[in-house]
């Protein structure tokens, strides 16, 4: 049996989906969920600005995270309501007794960012941190434990850590496999209630007349980065300067996104999959 203890604090039951704390009462890390309309109201809360590590989280098209750290906690967090307009909630990790320091948020950020690298989230950062800290082993032990215990924290607010079943198991579990129409190379499964673009799937990059549409540009510059960031994930390998193969499953939370990413232009994804549709209809 492996149970373990967490306690929850709202500090305004009005708001409680919202703003809450939670913390393992044997553990001196203490953890902030709020959403963008929240962020005020944690300033004042006790501890929200120590030092830190946070996750911003965005459950929109698709799930994607931006992974930080801070010296003076939630407040460093409200510059990304200006640069950042992706996401709708946030978790903010910091200490009792400010037990973090510098190299600490520097070593958790660069852990998370290779943790969250490895499932099905986008990953938001610029910078992948792919050349660890320099930590010394004895450091090393104490951060890996502070990160296990952050990432426990994490699974209980309902962030998964767990990539999708593989595709060779998708087809043996005999899941519905949509096929994307004519010229294009993909294919997608139902998981779960989110739709798994399968590895061995083509993306392109998006359009060059699709920098100017009247969106000023938007398309092209999300598509762009979510192509390029396959691709620097490791998840996809480029066959020429326009177009990538998926090594890995991408899960997405509607069938429209992964038909752009494998188009290169603005898709109705219940037509671009053959038989997705009809599947709906029939379930309607």
């Amino acid at each position: 049996m492996n149970d373990r203890t967490l306690m929850l604090y709202f500090p305004d039951t009005d708001s409680a989906a919202s703003l809450k704390i939670f913390q393992d009462p044997t553990s001196q890390i203490r953890g902030f969920y709020f959403t963008k309309s929240q962020l005020n109201k944690v300033e004042t809360l006790e501890y929200a600005n120590n030092h830190a590590v946070y996750f911003l989280f965005s459950e929109s098209e698709e799930s994607s995270v931006y992974i930080g750290q801070s010296v003076n906690g939630i407040t460093r967090i409200k510059s990304h309501l200006r640069e950042k307009d992706f996401w709708q909630y946030g978790i903010l990790f910091v200490t009792d007794n400010n037990s973090f320091d510098k190299l600490s948020i520097d070593y958790l950020e660069y852990f998370f960012i290779q943790a969250f690298a490895k499932t099905q989230y986008n990953l938001e950062n610029r910078d992948m941190r792919t050349v660890a800290p320099n930590v010394n082993v004895f450091n090393q032990s104490t951060l890996n434990s502070f990160a296990v215990q952050i990432q426990f924290l994490l699974e209980a607010m309902g962030i998964s850590f767990k990539p999708s079943a593989p595709t060779e198991q998708i087809l043996r579990l005999n899941r519905d496999v949509f096929q994307a129409k004519s010229p294009f190379k993909a294919s997608i499964s139902l998981q779960d209630g989110k739709f798994l673009l399968l590895a061995n799937s083509e993306i392109k990059a998006p359009l060059e007349r699709t920098k100017d549409w009247s969106d000023g540009g938007n398309f092209y510059t999300r598509s762009m980065k979510r192509f390029t960031q396959l691709i620097e994930a490791g998840k996809a390998v480029k066959i020429d300067e326009s177009t990538a193969k998926l090594i890995d499953d991408v899960e997405f939370n509607s069938p429209s996104t992964p038909a752009e990413l494998c188009s290169g232009h603005s898709q109705n994804g219940w037509v671009f999959w053959i038989g997705l549709d009809e599947l709906r209809k029939k379930q309607g």
